[in-house]
């Protein structure tokens, strides 16, 4: 009987969190294994946006990445019936090659098309799973239905959000002919209750629409209105003709955003969720690829480091994650004061200003100013 592998660490999930961590992890020494369910490259839902503080997670500059980047430097916003373009900066990709870029790069012996179905342990303490593979760290990086979250943790109690999108081709010169802006700035049309945006965003040849909203039952009506406005706008619209039929066919798929509470779920008896297994999207902008990789390298900084109990405090010292702290106390606060509110606030350009950029602003990952201050009067309001 041939004996079973065993490593220092499995991780479930090849996206990136968890190429991520495998980096950081194969970089510290440590023999790791990434399985995947799925073969690499593949397509995944997503607009595809990381912001500047990703390359200094990642220990890379933008010029190191060999797929498809477009970099942004303005936003063009639509709230309430106008038009806003504010300067903001950031970054467009296709998953498709960076998820692809970050897993092989990691050089972690990888297994794809292997589905995870039982997760155990052995008389030693290792985790065994499905019979094939055993290590003494087992680290859940397998996205919103991630076998280890589902298997071994709490189900997550907030309500996932929405999204519908579709990334595809096109004629470059047609979506060029009709996009806002220069290539890779995204179009954004806020929704006027305040519960999720859609966008548009050209590639090069490629375009990637789609809406996503704070309750995902919400999002099919909100992709509804987005669709006719993006196919309409100014007249001729933002869509080219001959691509309209593709978005015939969306795609949908429900993600968390970061809660505080579930830094109190992430790791437990040498297991460990990571990006979108454990909920970590930006509470208001929902960007997911930043902290997805940044919980990555943590979670991997604690394993190699040996004090892998330490993964939930890094978690909540880190700045990133204490601002998301910050903006879901603000959303508490926000709906709290929502909730005793006898009428709807009266139109006012110079709010509906204020909205958009403070939106810009954290669309770039600014961090929110007077930052502390803020924390400390939410907390004691809170």
């Amino acid at each position: 009987m041939a004996t079973m592998p065993t490593y220092d660490a499995v991780i479930v999930g090849g996206g990136p969190a968890g190429s991520t961590c495998a980096h950081a992890l194969v970089k510290a020494g440590l023999n790791t294994l990434v399985v995947d369910s799925v073969r690499f490259p593949r397509v995944k839902l997503c607009a595809g946006w990381i912001s500047p503080p990703i390359w200094d997670v990642l220990e890379l500059l933008p010029g190191d990445y060999t797929g498809g980047l477009w970099p942004w430097r303005r936003v063009h916003i639509h709230f309430h019936g106008k038009r806003y373009t504010v300067k903001s900066k950031g970054y467009f990709i296709r998953r498709y090659e960076f998820d692809e870029f970050l897993l092989r790069r990691s050089k972690a012996r990888v297994v794809e098309d292997h589905h995870v179905r039982q997760i155990e342990k052995d008389a030693d303490g290792y985790w065994l799973i499905d019979g094939q593979f055993r290590t003494r760290y087992l680290i859940g990086a397998g996205g919103s239905h991630c076998p280890v979250a589902r298997a071994l943790f709490p189900k997550p109690e907030n309500d996932p959000c929405g999204t519908q999108e579709k990334e595809f081709e096109g004629d470059p010169q047609e979506i060029a002919a009709c996009r806002i802006g220069a290539d890779g700035e995204p179009q954004v049309l806020l929704h006027d209750d305040l519960g999720g945006y859609s966008w548009n965003i050209p590639k090069g040849s490629w375009m990637n629409i789609g809406s996503g909203t704070k309750i995902a039952r919400a999002v099919v009506p909100a992709w509804n209105e987005a669709r006719t406005f993006f196919e309409g706008n100014g007249g001729t619209g933002n869509i080219p003709v001959a691509s309209r039929p593709a978005l015939d066919k969306m795609k949908g798929h429900g993600y968390r955003v970061f809660e505080p509470e579930c830094l109190d779920h992430c790791q437990h008896d040498g297991a460990f969720l990571i990006g979108d297994a454990l909920g970590v999207a930006q509470p208001l902008t929902g960007e997911g690829i930043l902290p997805a990789v940044l919980s990555g390298k943590l979670c991997a900084a604690a394993i190699a480091e040996g004090a892998p109990e330490s993964y939930p405090r890094r978690m909540t010292d880190h700045p990133l994650f204490r601002e998301y702290r910050l903006l879901h106390n603000l959303l508490v606060w926000e709906q709290k004061r929502a909730g005793v509110r006898n009428e709807n606030p009266r139109p006012s350009r110079f709010r509906d200003w204020l909205v958009v950029q403070g939106f810009a602003w954290l669309f770039g990952a600014k961090r929110v100013p007077l930052g502390w201050l803020l924390a400390r009067l939410l907390g004691n309001s809170i």
